[in-house]
């Protein structure tokens, strides 16, 4: 898997001693075979697996939301959360995500939501999963595969950049939070949008009206959801 500017966009020097790294370089390896033997599938396609970097500039960076792994039934885009473009009925999460934006930030009034999510990526909104692919219908199977890479890049972010939002939701996006500098970054945490339908209640994440509280406090800006 060769990386590069056209994989990574503006992030390509922040991830050149990521990339570098020994135990990084197997993984990566070991993805690109997995990705030429065509079974089981992996999502999502090879090309776009760092896509959510490319999409969300590094210069425009502000809030990174961190979930679990990609979709496995084919949906995954390399954005986390995204569905493609022109969906006409959403993944779960994505669906929860919306409502949960629709109650708590326009007051139950529906808004223009397009489901590619890239309105969101190109206000410097980093959506990325602990697990950047998955074995098709085999939900965490790339875990471990992506830890090293992960604990990497947000050790370093944290590191060089200050006055970021994280949102870790889910179990396995909150198993990193001791990798961010609390002092210097905000952390939200939430458990994960689809678990609210096993609790049979709305999710309890308040957290697209904090971002843009914080936003507009130390920014003067606000996220456009």
């Amino acid at each position: 898997m060769i990386i590069g500017q056209d994989i990574v966009g503006d992030w390509d020097m922040f991830f050149e001693d990521i990339f570098d790294n020994k135990s990084v370089r197997a993984n990566l390896n070991a993805l690109n075979q997995r990705y030429l033997k065509k079974h089981p599938k992996i999502y999502p396609e090879q090309k776009n697996v760092f896509r959510a970097f490319k999409e969300c500039p590094y210069s425009k960076l502000s809030v990174v939301v961190i979930l679990q792994d990609p979709y496995h039934d084919g949906n995954a885009t390399g954005i986390g959360l995204a569905n493609p473009e022109g969906s006409t009925s959403f993944s779960p999460s994505l669906r929860i995500v919306k409502d949960t934006i629709t109650r708590t930030v326009y007051n139950n009034h529906d808004f223009d939501f397009n489901p590619n999510l890239l309105n969101w990526a190109n206000q410097g909104i980093l959506l990325i999963n602990a697990a950047l692919t998955v074995e098709e219908g085999n939900p965490l199977s790339h875990m471990t595969l992506w830890a090293r890479f992960t604990e990497l890049f947000l050790t370093k972010l944290s590191q060089v950049n200050c006055g970021l939002i994280y949102c870790l939701w889910g179990k396995e996006a909150n198993r990193y939070s001791y990798l961010i500098n609390g002092e210097t970054n905000t952390i939200l945490r939430s458990s994960h949008p689809v678990s609210s339908i096993y609790r049979g209640i709305p999710w309890d994440c308040n957290h697209f009206v904090m971002i843009n509280d914080q936003l507009k406090k130390f920014n003067n800006m606000s996220i456009i959801w």
